[in-house]
């Protein structure tokens, strides 16, 4: 008595499930933006940091986030870091910055190495 009919169509069909399901499982990997302070397109009052949440814990060494004016220049002459106490936020200090509108980058690494990144703005009043 045979108990699995390898060649049966609905087993080879469910098999082929498991496996996709199997391999898909690691796109969840990857670190995606949940908030930001300042928020995309805010109006902020003298922010002192930007800050980012991310659904993943992040590699610090590969992780980070730029800051540009309107005009592309640098805006910020220091480095991001990763939150020592929480891997999945990332701070950017900031110095006093003039009125207008200013560019975010961020690079999201992972701890899998599954590597994002993404941009937004807000502005200073």
């Amino acid at each position: 008595m045979k108990l699995f009919d390898f060649s049966s169509p609905a087993l080879r069909a469910l098999m082929s499930g498991a496996v996709a399901l199997a391999v898909s499982s690691g796109a969840f990997a990857h670190a995606h933006l949940i908030s930001s302070v300042p928020a995309a397109n805010a109006d902020a009052v003298a922010p002192t940091e930007v800050t980012i949440h991310f659904t993943e814990p992040l590699e610090p060494a590969f992780s980070t986030i730029t800051l540009a004016d309107a005009s592309g220049k640098s805006a910020v002459a220091t480095a991001s870091t990763v939150d020592s106490q929480d891997a999945r936020t990332m701070h950017l200090a900031l110095p006093p910055l003039d009125a207008g509108r200013y560019a975010v980058h961020w690079v999201a690494v992972a701890t899998d190495g599954h590597r994002t990144q993404g941009d937004f703005a807000f502005n200073v009043k």
